[in-house]
């Protein structure tokens, strides 16, 4: 049985049981012998007739009352509930009086039962209201016990159901923060950000600055002939050693004859030529074949198999120089295999060999290397000036001087080709190094030379110590171009 229902039922039984005595000690009727007492009538002394018996209250002593009430409030106090206590707050409004009547005591409780509510024995369910009645009122009715004179409706306020706070998440670890990296857009530039020094993170140490570079010295005395003109002096006695067919004919400019490729390289003794592994290699001349075969029995390089297979080709003619001739060799070097035998005569047209990279070749290409005088090392000259120009284009011979006629190793011009003002073709010439008998052609006495140049006109610029050199010069299709510069130095 609910709580609520023991309690009405408990305090209605005390009331049935204290009732009856009440009435036995406070209404009982008293008899004629009773005037000796000092609370009896007094009878007035007349003729008057005489009175019947009349019925008397007895009344209880003072502290004999207060003490009976007080133990009755005890022990409805000691029966009622205390799990909360109960707000008596005016009367909810839109309550009639027999829905106050009617209405049943009920424990306030902090929520409300999920379950259908049950109903009480007189007809009302644990929210206060009748069975049998629409929607609860807003808030729930409780009604004091039969103690009192009458009903009291106490409202009481519905307590709210604690929630609680919410909580804000632990924030995650360093490790699992996704590392966003700023990139500025193309032609954006983010402003800087000072970052802490406390906090900079040391990129290794510090970058070295680039060192200034240091002054060109002066080489040997150099020759300072006037050459003939080209359709005299030219001499371009080896044609191209490929068929026209083969993906390139142009000599690598970025490691000419005489230069280290940006001191990657020792002097290089002739030019390059790419093309693919195989690719067929002419004579390109007419002479007879002094070497073919590997360059390990025969020096032909600094040390044995430098060139690797090679082919030299002594040429039919001779370059007369003075009152002599010098002998002519064109070498043909790295080749993956060899087409000819020593003695063997060849013509322009015929194969000698095939693209390789034999030797200490980094890739498949065909060296070309000049010699005068003596199949030596140390007799190269630059190819430039020997092998027939492609279609209309020219050669350029450059020899760049001291004043008291030195030569200038080592300098690097520009060789620029304009049309209305504008460069439409440039190349970069570098004077030959001093050391490992780097030789000029006998018959031009230049320090630098580039092939390969269209027809027109052109500007050589540079600058050497700080001192700005330019010239200006014509290319002529098929033809040696030769300009001289000295400097005030």
């Amino acid at each position: 049985m609910p709580r609520e229902d023991l309690h009405f039922i408990t305090v209605r039984s005390i009331k049935a049981c204290v009732s009856p005595i009440l009435d036995a000690m406070i209404k009982t009727p008293i008899s004629d012998d009773a005037g000796e007492h000092a609370d009896a009538a007094i009878v007035p002394q007349d003729d008057g007739p005489p009175k019947g018996l009349t019925p008397r209250r007895l009344r209880l002593p003072a502290p004999v009352r207060v003490s009976f009430f007080s133990a009755l409030a005890l022990i409805a106090w000691l029966s009622w509930p205390h799990n909360s206590p109960v707000v008596a707050p005016p009367a909810a409004p839109g309550l009639s009086v027999s829905q106050l009547a009617s209405a049943q005591v009920l424990t306030p409780t902090a929520t409300a039962p999920p379950a259908a509510p049950d109903v009480a024995i007189d007809g009302t369910d644990r929210a206060g209201r009748l069975a049998d009645e629409g929607p609860p009122a807003a808030a729930d009715t409780l009604v004091l016990p039969d103690p009192l004179p009458t009903k009291v409706a106490v409202v009481r306020a519905p307590t709210a159901t604690p929630t609680a706070l919410p909580t804000e998440p632990p924030p995650p670890p360093d490790s699992s923060l996704p590392q966003v990296r700023i990139i500025p857009a193309v032609g954006i530039k983010l402003p800087p950000t000072r970052t802490p020094a406390a906090e900079a993170i040391p990129q290794g140490p510090p970058p070295t600055p680039t060192p200034v570079p240091l002054p060109i010295e002066p080489g040997r005395l150099w020759s300072s002939f006037t050459p003939p003109p080209p359709e005299q002096n030219d001499h371009f006695w080896v044609g191209r050693p490929f068929l026209p067919s083969a993906p390139n004919q142009l000599a690598s400019p970025s490691y000419q004859f005489g230069s280290t490729a940006g001191n990657r390289y020792r002097p290089h003794h002739g030019v390059d030529i790419s093309n693919p592994m195989g690719t067929p290699v002419l004579a390109a001349t007419e002479g007879e074949v002094v070497h073919a075969g590997p360059d390990d029995g025969e020096l032909l390089g600094p040390y044995n198999n430098f060139y690797g297979n090679t082919v030299v080709i002594r040429l039919d003619r001779r370059l007369a120089v003075g009152d002599g001739e010098l002998d002519v060799y064109v070498l043909y070097g790295h080749l993956s295999q060899v087409f000819a035998a020593v003695g063997q005569r060849v013509g322009p047209e015929d194969v000698v060999g095939a693209v390789g990279m034999t030797g200490i070749a980094i890739g498949p290409h065909l060296h070309v290397e000049i010699r005068v005088g003596a199949n030596t090392y140390r007799h190269s000259v630059n190819p430039y000036l020997w092998m027939q120009p492609i279609g209309d284009t020219g050669a350029v011979a450059v020899r760049l001087l001291t004043a008291d006629g030195r030569t200038w190793p080592g300098a690097r011009l520009t060789l620029a080709r304009f049309q209305g003002g504008v460069a439409t073709w440039a190349r970069q010439i570098e004077t030959y190094l001093e050391g490992e008998s780097i030789l000029p052609n006998p018959a031009w006495g230049e320090n630098g030379a580039m092939d390969g140049a269209p027809p027109g006109a052109y500007v050589i610029v540079g600058s050497v110590n700080g001192e700005s050199i330019r010239a200006d010069l014509t290319v002529n299709p098929g033809q040696t171009t030769f300009v001289e510069i000295r400097t005030r130095q």
